[in-house]
């Protein structure tokens, strides 16, 4: 008797989440197999507590700008909501912190998942509307981290900075046109004797174009809470890795970027682990000879910061969690 369409299904869940697990666990046993236990502890232990206290300031600032920003982009500011703190709604704070404890946990981004079910019940929100900023925010994300690396790479002269970042903001208002155009040309087409995958597209056409025609997302509020965001986090983690490294900042800055951006790959293991640190690698040998003992750090610093990523998601995750006085009354099942 051949399976069900259902079992065929989970079947492949299971061997894409046991095939993410592999490969993330695989890179990050690679990665270990070069960086020996007594350089891990020695990266952990270079830092001073001034280094480490900043570190975590920038963290928790930087989960303040996301709060923040997700104000804006919901429309927050004028609806009633539970307790401020200096004007930050506090549940939209909880939402930020149990999601960020998700995203870092799950493999395969899995995480991101968890946003449309928390909106929705902490904040009131309708699934499609927080689909819809779910991905206007992570647009957003992708173009101030891309902006953040051309304006500050180390090596590059303000004319190639400047005919980039003219690039960059062109094929943003290049894809945001066409994205425009596509959603029209899909919905002119109808829903009748469509493929599968024509309807897939013309599901995420419509969210796209929900996205981009909502008025809240193209606050310039949002934009610069964006912007502080990722700055502040880069220049945290940054910081703390120029210090283990014993290299310039803006060398440690290319490395961060380099992590960050390597989140963005859905192929993801647990807790980021593996990808992230290729990441930073990476962003740290394209401004670095070989042999250079700063690059022979980098994975340990890497590793030492993925850490203090991991473990701070988590506790403000569970004290989020442990918050729920900070939510406004929570919608009917």
């Amino acid at each position: 008797m051949s399976d069900s369409p259902v079992e065929t299904v989970t079947s492949r869940a299971r061997w894409k989440h046991a095939l993410v697990w592999m490969v993330g666990m695989g890179l990050l046993a690679w990665l270990l197999w070069h960086v020996p236990m007594a350089t891990l502890r020695g990266a952990l232990a270079t830092p001073s507590a001034g280094i480490w206290a900043l570190t975590l300031l920038g963290l928790i600032v930087s989960y303040l700008m996301r709060a923040a920003r997700l104000q804006v982009v919901m429309g927050l500011n004028a609806t009633h909501g539970g307790p401020r703190l200096a004007g930050l709604r506090l549940d939209a704070l909880r939402v930020i912190l149990m999601h960020n404890a998700a995203v870092n946990l799950l493999p395969m981004r899995a995480g991101e998942l968890s946003f449309p079910w928390l909106a929705s019940r902490q904040l009131g929100m309708p699934l499609d509307r927080s689909v819809a900023s779910l991905l206007w925010m992570r647009l957003q994300d992708l173009a101030v981290l891309l902006a953040l690396g051309l304006m500050f790479w180390p090596g590059l002269t303000p004319i190639v900075r400047m005919a980039s970042l003219s690039l960059l903001v062109g094929l943003w208002m290049g894809g945001v046109w066409t994205l425009k155009r596509l959603h029209g040309v899909v919905q002119a087409q109808g829903t009748t004797r469509r493929h599968p995958v024509a309807n897939k597209l013309a599901s995420l056409m419509g969210k796209l174009h929900t996205a981009l025609i909502e008025p809240h997302h193209h606050r310039p509020a949002a934009w610069a809470f964006t912007w502080a965001n990722w700055t502040i986090k880069l220049a945290a983690g940054a910081l703390l890795m120029s210090t283990i490294t014993h290299t310039d900042g803006l060398v440690a800055w290319s490395g961060a970027l380099g992590g960050e951006l390597a989140a963005v790959v859905p192929l993801q293991g647990p807790a980021g682990f593996g990808t992230y640190e290729a990441g930073v690698w990476a962003g740290f040998a394209v401004n670095l000879p070989a042999q250079a003992p700063a690059l022979l750090r980098a994975v340990p610093a890497a590793l030492a910061l993925h850490l203090c990523f991991l473990v701070c998601a988590v506790l403000a995750g569970a004290l989020a969690w442990a918050t729920p006085g900070w939510s406004t009354p929570r919608l009917p099942d």
